[in-house]
C-alpha cells in the first residue's frame, strides 16, 4: 500500500476518505465470496475480470477498471483457497506471505516499481483518490488477492467469515493509517496475515490438531 503527495495538514481528510475507499473494497470483495461455489469456474470468472479490466483502462474508463480488479482479484484469491488441501498449507502461506511482502516492498521488485514510476503501478493496483486534498493511495491486486484468500479459507475450513472479514478490512485501514503517518509505502500483507491468525487463532489450532485424523480417514475411504 503506497501512499503519496501527503499535505500534513490534512492527515485527518485523507484518513478518513482512504478509509472508506479500503471499506468499499474489501465489502465489495466479501460481497462476492458467493464465486467460491463455482469451484474451477473461478478462472473463467477471473479471465473475463481481467479482459474487461483491460478494455476498460484502454478506454480510460477508471471506475470500471477498477470493479474490474476487483472482481478478477477475488475470483483469482477464491480459487486458490480452493486449491489447498490442509490446514498446514494455510499457515504456511500466512506466514510465507509477511516476509515476501516486507521484502517486495523495501527491498524487491514493488520498491523497483514505486521508484521508476513507470505504468506498471497503474496496471497491478487501485488507486483510491482524496478529494479535495492532493494524494492518492494505492492498494495492490495482490492485497485483495489475498483478502479473498484468506476468506476463502474461513469459509472452507468453517472459521470466524465475519470476523476475519472486518479485522483484515480493519489491517488495511491500520496499514493505511501507517503509511500516511510516515509518509512511506508500506506493506500491507503482513497485518493482513496476521489478523487472520489472531481472528482465528483457536479454531486453526484445532483444525491443525484434527489433520492427522483426516488424512487417515481420506486414505481409508481411498483404500
Amino acid at each position: 500500500m503506497w501512499n503519496g503527495g501527503l499535505d500534513p495538514d490534512s492527515d485527518s481528510r485523507v484518513v478518513l476518505s482512504f478509509a472508506l475507499g479500503l471499506t468499499a473494497v474489501c465489502g465489495l470483495s466479501s460481497c462476492l465470496a458467493f464465486l467460491i461455489d463455482l469451484r474451477h469456474s473461478l478462472l473463467l470468472v477471473g479471465l473475463v475480470a481481467l479482459l474487461m479490466a483491460v478494455g476498460a483502462y484502454l478506454l480510460t474508463l477508471d471506475s470500471l477498471e477498477s470493479l474490474a480488479k476487483i472482481i478478477f482479484a477475488t475470483s483469482i484469491g477464491l480459487w486458490i483457497s480452493l486449491m489447498l488441501t490442509s490446514i498446514s498449507q494455510v499457515l504456511i502461506i500466512s506466514v510465507l506471505i509477511i516476509l515476501v511482502d516486507f521484502w517486495s516492498v523495501f527491498f524487491g521488485p514493488t520498491r523497483k516499481m514505486v521508484e521508476s514510476g513507470g505504468p506498471w503501478i497503474d496496471y497491478f493496483t487501485l488507486s483510491l483518490p482524496v478529494f479535495g486534498v492532493d494524494a492518492v493511495s494505492r492498494l495492490g491486486v495482490t492485497d485483495i488477492i489475498f483478502f479473498s484468500l484468506f476468506l476463502g479459507c474461513a469459509l472452507l475450513w468453517r472459521l470466524r467469515r465475519t470476523a476475519t472479514a472486518l479485522a483484515m478490512a480493519a489491517s488495511f485501514v491500520a496499514t493505511m493509517v501507517v503509511g500516511v503517518i510516515l509518509e512511506i509505502g508500506v506493506p500491507a500483507l503482513p497485518l493482513l496475515s496476521i489478523a487472520f491468525l489472531l481472528v482465528n487463532a483457536d479454531l486453526l489450532y484445532r483444525r491443525f490438531l484434527d489433520e492427522p485424523d483426516e488424512l487417515r480417514g481420506r486414505r481409508g475411504r481411498s483404500s
